[in-house]
């Protein structure tokens, strides 16, 4: 049996599903804002509910949006110390168009020589960086770095330069996390530093997350094997996780569209997750997420690392409204707090469900609900925030709808039965599967093992079948290794990218496979 949580923005869900897919019980608390006592209080609800020993639970399945949350509301962030590998100092400052909040937690930036070229060529130089190196040592313990990130500008030609500077800092510092960009980005220098920043910037927040989360499966006595569920929507063991806290910032929205795509059965479909706090559209093709190709944003932040393809709207359920000039205002949101502030609950404040149960009393089944709270709002108001907000669902359903062809709709999320029948007219097909309020946690269970190559290769004395050949062996033998059914095993994508514009033979190939959990 599998117990799978998924940590939103306003509930943790939690659920209990058999092997082969039967849902045995489920639980959903509100988010806490340490996200731990949520997690606790939903998993051993779960259980409960399932009426099963602990011992029976084979493994535990997490999607949680706490490291997206930390840089959200920057809180227990590291402060890093960036090392840069050029051939000459750069004139260009790192974290470009960074917000300041986030900026301060670069500590210090080290500039170091590269001894490598983009043509192939190396420099001979004994230990040119040894001044350097002696000066971020003595810089680590004199202001306090808990976290190296190196980024090296051919590093995605010539990986051991940033190899040999992680070795050297590790052999006087094991226990600090130390970031190399070549195993967060590829090509794009400024991309792939931004990401590797973020990484890790963001390094502390987990690991703190992980030795609590630690204690309270220990407490529910969950003595077995527990993941992360990563961007692109497969699993990511703890350890990977730890060390690339990054890959995790997308996990909520892409385990919400695995699991509409589960509760639906439909492998092609887009998905509108309606949250608390956002409302979230998104594409699943042949059974998985759709993820960004090349280039994406993190808080206007450009980074190389692949994240879900999404169209996200700031605002959800429990975002406030207010009218100014006929204009609709949506402000922030009030989703924890929405049954204790809303109006249809007897509050005093103007929610957008509010707007939508104002016309549409019958949408929640509530036993709280209080219809008279409704009466202050005008229903031709009301009709104008579900008109802007209907109108803003079907554009980003529209640019994710492929040429060919027209996706089924799929509703989710616990505002979902806000939009279910009200979205588009009878002629469009749109799905409001059983389970939606929880289909997070299911598809956080569903998740598959995953495996990526992203490398440069020069094909010196090496045909580029031979290189692509190598790399699918090596993606086949870490699924094996990482508990991957070996007959599930299946290549989803393979990119190639040749540099015409390089001397010599060089090609940048990007290849992923997937594999069931054994």
């Amino acid at each position: 049996m599998k117990l799978g949580i998924d940590v939103g923005g306003t509930n943790t869900d939690a659920v209990v599903i058999t092997n082969d897919g039967k849902l045995l019980s489920w639980s959903k608390h509100l988010t806490t804002k340490d996200i731990i006592t949520g997690i606790k209080l939903a998993a051993n609800e779960a259980l409960q509910e399932a009426n099963i020993p602990p011992e029976k639970i084979e493994g535990v399945f997490l999607g949680t949006t706490h490291v997206l949350n930390a840089l959200y509301y920057p809180n227990n962030l590291a402060k890093t110390a960036l090392i840069r590998m050029t051939r000459i100092p750069s004139l260009i400052g790192p974290a470009i168009q960074w917000p300041s909040n986030l900026k301060k937690y670069i500590g210090g930036v080290y500039d170091f020589k590269s001894l490598c070229d983009y043509k192939g060529n190396k420099e001979d130089l004994l230990n040119p960086n040894s001044g350097q190196i002696n000066k971020l040592l003595s810089d680590i313990e004199k202001y306090n770095f808990e976290s190296i990130c190196i980024v090296g500008a051919y590093s995605p030609l010539y990986e051991t330069e940033e190899q040999e500077i992680r070795k050297i800092i590790k052999e006087h510092y094991p226990e600090i996390p130390v970031t190399m960009s070549h195993e967060i980005g590829s090509t794009g220098f400024i991309e792939r530093e931004n990401a590797a920043l973020l990484n890790a910037i963001l390094s502390k927040v987990l690991r703190q997350a992980m030795t609590d989360l630690s204690k309270i499966f220990k407490n529910l006595s969950l003595n077995c094997p527990y993941w992360l569920t990563q961007n692109d929507g497969s699993l990511m063991e703890i350890h990977e996780a730890l060390e690339y806290p990054i890959l995790t910032i997308g996990s909520g929205v892409s385990n919400s569209i695995r699991g509409a795509s589960i509760l639906s059965g439909l492998k092609r479909c887009i998905v509108v997750d309606v949250g608390g706090s956002t409302i979230d559209i998104g594409k699943i093709l042949n059974g998985q997420p759709e993820v960004s190709v090349g280039s994406s944003s993190i808080f206007d932040i450009q980074v190389n690392v692949r994240v879900p393809q999404i169209h996200s709207l700031p605002y959800g359920g429990g975002s406030l409204i207010t009218i100014e000039n006929e204009l609709v205002e949506i402000k922030e949101t009030i989703a924890n707090d929405i049954e204790q502030q809303g109006m249809a609950w007897g509050g005093h404040t103007w929610t957008l469900t509010d707007s939508f149960l104002k016309l549409f009393p019958d949408s929640f089944q509530d036993e709280t609900l209080q219809q008279k709270g409704l009466d202050l709002l005008s229903k031709e108001d009301c009709r104008k925030v579900i008109q802007m907000v209907t109108k803003n669902i079907k554009e980003s359903i529209s640019r994710l709808q492929p040429s060919v062809e027209d996706l089924p709709v799929i509703l989710v999320g616990g505002g979902s039965p806000l939009l279910a029948n009200r979205l588009f007219g009878r002629y469009k097909k749109v799905l409001h599967p059983a389970g939606y309020h929880i289909c997070n946690a299911v598809g956080a269970c569903f998740a598959p093992l995953s495996a990526e190559i992203d490398k440069v290769f020069w094909l010196n004395g090496i045909t580029k079948q031979e290189v692509i050949d190598r790399a699918k062996e090596q993606l086949f033998q870490q699924l094996l290794q990482k508990g991957a059914k070996k007959e599930s095993i299946e290549l989803v994508s393979l990119e190639e990218f040749p540099f015409d514009y390089l001397e010599g033979e060089v090609l940048r190939v990007r290849v992923k496979a997937l594999g069931e959990l054994a």
